[in-house]
């Protein structure tokens, strides 16, 4: 099994990177192989034309994709979506190879444990509509966060791997060299009670819209894509 990780895709504007051009590794895989988006997938907004082509073209790839949510999602339509259990945690499943990793879930991938917990806060808030562009649902419940807290309570606190849309707040300085685009908030800062006390191999997250190695073991990512398990190596999806 191969499990490869990138950053938002934010619905048809980041899927020239899935091509085979771009990711000719992704030519070799199967349905029982993952691509696993960091947020802010964006192909469950409008059931549009174009969407709908895309997420049929998503579909016919070779692989299985798994996405957490962002911020930039239309949270009424996924929770239209039914709940289901899958390789230990629970999903939504957008098609029958592209599903949706529920926040706090932790999911069995061939042995290999990957924490999933989506969400963030829009720094672009005041530039949206609420109910069509923008949803409060972009931050995590006290609910969810209560069941993410459970779920790691349940494995001792330890997994292999953490696949998030927003990371830690202490680690968002490491990203940017000047300003600060896409800042904390209040899902950063609860972050930083698994920054302190998750044991874990690799941490990925998008958002931030930059592609950076956060050492030892971070990785930003919004156009590169990396192997599970690695952290430097990528397939760079800017041509």
């Amino acid at each position: 099994m191969s499990v490869f990780v990138t950053g938002d895709l934010h619905g048809s504007l980041g899927m020239h990177r899935l091509d085979s051009k771009r990711f000719p590794e992704g030519t070799s895989l199967t349905k029982d192989d993952y691509l696993v988006v960091a947020g802010d997938f964006g192909l469950v907004w409008d059931f549009g034309a174009e969407e709908l082509w895309w997420r049929d073209w998503l579909e016919a790839r070779p692989w299985t994709t798994l996405f957490v949510d962002g911020n930039h999602e239309n949270f009424e339509a996924l929770s239209r979506l039914p709940v289901e259990g899958w390789h230990g945690g629970l999903v939504q499943r957008v098609s029958p190879s592209v599903i949706h990793l529920l926040r706090g879930q932790l999911f069995d991938l061939g042995g290999r444990t990957l924490f999933a917990l989506g969400g963030a806060a829009s720094v672009d808030r005041a530039l949206r509509v609420p109910g069509e562009s923008w949803w409060p649902q972009e931050l995590p419940s006290e609910q969810e966060l209560a069941c993410a807290r459970e779920t790691l309570d349940g494995c001792g606190w330890k997994v292999d791997y953490v696949v998030t849309h927003q990371c830690a707040s202490s680690v968002i300085p490491a990203l940017y060299d000047g300003a600060i685009l896409q800042g904390p908030d209040p899902l950063s800062d609860w972050m930083e009670e698994l920054e302190h006390r998750l044991v874990f191999k690799a941490w990925y997250f998008g958002h931030h819209h930059v592609d950076r190695f956060v050492p030892p073991d971070h990785r930003c990512l919004y156009e590169d894509i990396v192997r599970l398990g690695e952290l430097q190596e990528a397939w760079d999806g800017r041509g």
